[in-house]
């Protein structure tokens, strides 16, 4: 049931967890050693406040930048990384695949990151039909192209795919080689500057929010979640510390996280400006755990607000609400339906196999809700 990338990273398992182990070993030997991965973009940047202020009690946490999905996905399957960062279709990806990973919690959700660019001759979604686009294969910049031509009635082959990197993308796009530019910012913003270009949509204008369509994953090994209970209660706990830290003291958590990463703060807080990051009530909202409330339901104050438009995303998943709690189940099996229609995995796999809610309950019942309970929306640029 692999696809050809997730195949090509089992292939290299060994080697890789070879390099991921290499600096480790000179761990404190009283600390449990944990092992996340994540891309080089701030909305994994918690992560760094974590470490930095020993958030995890006698955990180590080690924090890799590893770009390419093929190399974390060969961690994951060896156990050398426990957890990663990534999006939640990629992890449906990687869960159809036969690999040993389980979604545990939202993260953040793209509230106006992603951007959809297009030149002057598309009007409408309508116009996406024929037309070449950029999205890289089965990332979330994929998935929110083939939803929306299924929203739109289109076949999924409807419009010509180019697979490309973010970076590639915009240059390409900006050359006019390409129709359509579906990036993230600051990627997306380089490809508007073309003659004659604009965004279609964002994921703050589409909703995407609402049922988690373009949103992030904290995905990780399921044999290490069953040897290690303790460990990974804590070190999911240290991260929604983290981030409830961040949005209580953003500059200085703008700053531990523009080190880890080695770019400038105003990079960070430009990221930012387009990303929830979520708490756990908001976790139990997509759960629809008894008192939890979905983000679509519980924006923070200070962004952005959306108006009063139905998105009309709900009809995807046979619901005529677009804003519900318990939205989470249906937004996986929505996943796993389109990208094995679409060809990039070859079987579904169901959200009560994918989707661990032990951590999420953990929290719950012993009150970390309401410790960590900050609906701030951190590092954005001034309005």
């Amino acid at each position: 049931m692999m696809i050809s990338k997730i195949t090509k990273s089992v292939a290299g398992a060994m080697a890789i967890a070879a390099a991921v182990t290499t600096g480790t070993a000179s761990a404190v030997a009283a600390k449990e050693d944990f092992v996340v991965t994540m891309l080089s973009v701030s909305v994994y940047g918690p992560w760094f406040i974590a470490k930095e202020m020993e958030m995890a009690k006698d955990i180590n946490i080690d924090v890799k930048i590893i770009e390419d999905i093929t190399a974390r996905n060969a961690g994951i399957a060896t156990g050398a990384i426990q957890c990663m960062m990534t999006t939640m279709d990629s992890t449906v990806v990687t869960a159809a695949a036969d690999l040993p990973v389980q979604h545990i919690a939202v993260p953040l959700m793209s509230y106006g990151l992603d951007e959809m660019v297009v030149d002057g001759s598309i009007k409408s979604e309508a116009d996406i039909a024929g037309k070449t686009y950029a999205a890289d294969y089965g990332f979330l910049n994929h998935m929110w192209m083939l939803l929306t031509l299924k929203k739109n009635g289109i076949p999924l082959d409807g419009a010509i795919h180019s697979i490309m990197l973010p970076q590639d993308a915009s240059a390409a796009f900006s050359s006019g080689a390409l129709d359509i530019d579906v990036n993230f910012i600051p990627f997306s913003t380089q490809s508007a500057e073309r003659e004659g270009a604009y965004v279609l949509k964002s994921t703050f204008t589409d909703k995407t929010y609402e049922r988690g369509l373009v949103s992030d994953s904290i995905a990780c090994n399921t044999k290490w979640l069953e040897e290690k209970p303790d460990t990974a209660r804590e070190v999911i706990r240290a991260w929604f510390e983290a981030v409830d830290w961040w949005k209580h003291n953003p500059a200085e958590g703008n700053a531990i996280i523009a080190a880890g990463l080695d770019w400038p703060e105003e990079d960070v807080r430009l990221t930012q400006a387009g990303a929830v990051m979520l708490n756990i009530n908001q976790n139990m909202g997509a759960l629809g755990m008894e008192g939890g409330v979905p983000l679509c339901a519980s924006i923070p104050a200070d962004a952005p607000q959306p108006d009063g438009e139905p998105s009309g995303w709900g009809e995807l998943v046979g619901s005529d609400v677009d804003c519900e709690a318990g939205y989470l189940n249906a937004t996986w099996d929505l996943f796993s339906n389109v990208y094995q229609e679409a060809g990039v995995v070859d079987a579904t796999i169901s959200p009560e196999k994918g989707i661990n809610t032990s951590i999420i309950e953990w929290l719950n019942e012993e009150g970390f809700d309401d410790t960590y309970d900050s609906n701030g929306w951190v590092g954005r640029l001034p309005i």
